[in-house]
């Protein structure tokens, strides 16, 4: 007798306490923008989320706000009214560089759109748009198509911003997509680029997709089938950089731009990592790079200026004194840490921003603001019906926003809650300007009632509401 079972995988068995559930449930993540009516169901929870706005320069003070709840004949069924207290001054600009990775590929797969055409744009206009107002300030640039999240002889849909022509061997280069793309961003508000990697992930073992105009042939003319370290690829490079630096201090923003070698490698790709590293070196020799890694050597030996570990290894970092201070975190970080899946408190994510402010970190970075592929992009995704790239992540890990059907995203509320996070640490810079740090640190120690560590820290939502209303009270008196 012969019984046939469907076996899917099963990660992240290990848990910690401090999770909601480790049931497969419903969660309230995506928030659809409120129309003329909701539909309220006896006995059945329903939930708005009230998100208030107090434009710049509005006065401070006391504010009533009242939300009245009619039925469809006009009936009042409830009002419930609540004071807003404004404090009289604004934040300071946010000091954190802050990148969520940026798929117009995963845009332009969902909507099904043509990639450069007039749709895709307005698209990816709106998702920018999105991630600027939440705190997102860098964008990650694909160069071309990026080498991130695919199967080994596999291939992402091609969104490759720079034009490449070969003709009798000699390279050509079309920057004009780029440079639309860099004032779209400029418009939208980021202040700061990451130039896609130049290398494949997981080592710079190979070079990334390039397509070029061959003789009048468009074709892949790098790819897997290309050694990171071959002399084919080498060429591209050695004419490739200079004209891109050049094109990047044409359009002035030279200044506040990253370069990227290899995503996530590891301590048996130190080898092909720093071989890859020195062939770019003198290229790049003007510009900062860095890379999501956790492996202290590559730090230690030099070979990367500006290591960007999980909040797991971090503190092994900070003890080295790396000056450059970025952290980040993705799937693997399931237990102890600050991450945002469903399953996961909202206070677990908001305690990032007291971290960030504590450690004087420079940068965060996150691979997810809109991944909406299953892992190693074998399959494209509707992220409302698939939200763990097909078993491959805590849901919640691969994408912020959820794709609208207007072509705009909707946000979720563990990006509201990551933007208050991120306010959070601005507030308490605030505090540090009129306090100092020393007083600062000393006050959210006391009230936290320990030392905060990437590691630890208070697992509940009370403390990060209590230190916001006192930071925010001592501000008020301060001013």
């Amino acid at each position: 007798m012969w019984w046939r079972y469907e076996a899917s995988q099963v990660e992240f068995q290990e848990v910690d306490s401090d999770y909601l559930t480790t049931q497969p449930g419903l969660f309230p993540d995506p928030l659809e923008e409120l129309g003329d009516t909701i539909q309220l169901i006896p006995f059945y929870w329903r939930s708005l989320w009230v998100d208030l706005r107090v434009p710049e320069g509005n006065q401070g003070g006391d504010f009533q706000i009242s939300l009245s709840l009619k039925s469809l004949e006009g009936q009042l069924l409830r009002n419930i009214r609540v004071k807003l207290h404004v404090v009289d001054c604004c934040l300071p600009p946010q000091k954190l560089i802050h990148t969520e990775w940026f798929y117009s590929d995963c845009l332009a797969d969902f909507y099904q759109v043509p990639v450069f055409g007039d749709r895709y744009w307005e698209i990816v206009e709106n998702f920018m748009r999105t991630a600027v107002k939440r705190g997102v300030n860098m964008i990650l640039t694909p160069l071309f198509t990026l080498p991130l999240d695919t199967l080994i002889g596999k291939e992402r849909t091609t969104v490759q911003l720079v034009g490449v022509k070969v003709r009798d061997g000699a390279y050509a280069f079309d920057f004009s997509m780029l440079e639309k793309w860099v004032r779209l961003a400029e418009d939208c508000g980021f202040s700061y680029f990451e130039m896609g990697h130049l290398f494949s992930q997981w080592g710079a073992k190979y070079a990334p997709k390039v397509m070029a105009d061959v003789d009048g042939i468009y074709r892949r003319i790098l790819g897997w089938e290309t050694r990171a370290d071959s002399a084919e690829y080498r060429k591209f490079l050695k004419a490739f950089l200079p004209g891109l630096t050049g094109e990047l201090r044409r359009l002035g923003i030279a200044g506040q731009t990253y370069f990227h070698i290899s995503d996530e490698p590891n301590g048996g790709n130190i080898d092909t990592y720093r071989t890859a590293r020195e062939m770019v070196r003198e290229d790049l020799k003007d510009f900062p790079v860095l890379d999501a890694l956790s492996t202290l050597e590559y730090y230690k030996e030099g070979i990367v200026e500006m290591p960007v570990p999980t909040n797991q290894q971090v503190h092994e970092f900070l003890d080295a004194g790396y000056p450059h201070r970025w952290v980040y975190f993705c799937s693997g970080q399931y237990t102890e840490v600050s991450n945002r899946f469903f399953a996961q408190p909202s206070c677990r994510n908001r305690i990032l921003g007291v971290q960030l402010y504590l450690f004087d970190m420079e940068g965060f970075l996150h691979w997810g603001y809109n991944f909406y592929n299953s892992q190693y992009s074998i399959r494209k995704l509707n992220p409302y019906l698939v939200t763990d790239a097909d078993d491959a992540f805590p849901s919640g890990d691969s994408f912020l926003v959820y794709p609208g059907e207007d072509g705009k995203p909707v946000e979720s509320l563990r990006l509201m809650v990551l933007e208050e996070a991120l306010n959070d640490c601005r507030a308490l810079r605030m505090l540090e300007q009129i306090k100092g740090k020393a007083y600062v640190h000393q006050m959210v120690e006391e009230m936290a009632g320990m030392k905060i560590t990437f590691w630890e820290y208070p697992r509940n939502a009370q403390f990060l509401i209590r230190l916001r209303e006192r930071v925010n009270r001592e501000i008020e008196e301060g001013m």
